[in-house]
């Protein structure tokens, strides 16, 4: 008895916790998990927060490459930024298609992590904001394609595995890119 009242009071927190969380990622997977749940839909866990972390990420994109047009020095860096906000900004109406076609609530707002990372960005001027920017475009962009081929590969949704191979070649070319501009800048 006494362990199921552990139990239970453990449940319990890690759900007022979760519900209580700040990160509009995590609280658009909890909406979407309820949601699911409540419709008696299981395995959605991976989808959903794919889907989150996916508009946040590709919102994040989108400011960067904003700021980078703005505030960037080099022209190869605008012009990658410009090609960057309107590719991340269609992948993101995508997949807002995506979302109300499968009923997962997606982050109107930068997730804290990304949210970080544009805030440290926005900190820096002059060939220091074109450099961090690249990198962070980088590794942003590996970190896509790393979570975008593995819901290809494992998603449940055939919707959203179809959109996640479709973007695969675009974030790959991205991914050069980057990897080209920050080997000639540096």
């Amino acid at each position: 008895m006494k362990g199921y009242l552990t139990f239970g009071f453990l449940l319990c927190l890690l759900f007022i916790v979760g519900c209580n969380s700040d990160d509009s990622i995590e609280q658009a997977k909890e909406q979407s998990m309820q949601q699911f749940e409540a419709a008696g839909v299981e395995n959605m866990e991976n989808d959903a927060l794919f889907a989150a972390e996916a508009v946040s990420a590709n919102m994040l994109l989108v400011q960067l490459s904003d700021a980078a047009v703005n505030k960037g020095v080099s022209p190869e860096v605008k012009n990658f930024a410009q090609r960057a906000e309107s590719t991340h900004r269609q992948m993101n109406n995508e997949l807002e298609d995506v979302a109300r076609q499968t009923d997962i609530v997606l982050p109107q707002t930068l997730g804290n992590a990304d949210q970080k990372i544009y805030d440290e960005l926005m900190e820096k001027e002059g060939i220091a904001f074109d450099v961090a920017f690249i990198r962070t475009m980088r590794e942003q962009h590996k970190e896509l394609l790393r979570r975008y081929d593995d819901i290809a590969e494992n998603g449940t949704t055939m919707e959203l595995k179809q959109f996640a191979s479709r973007q695969l070649p675009l974030l790959r070319q991205h991914e050069e890119a980057t990897e080209r501009l920050e080997e000639k800048i540096e």
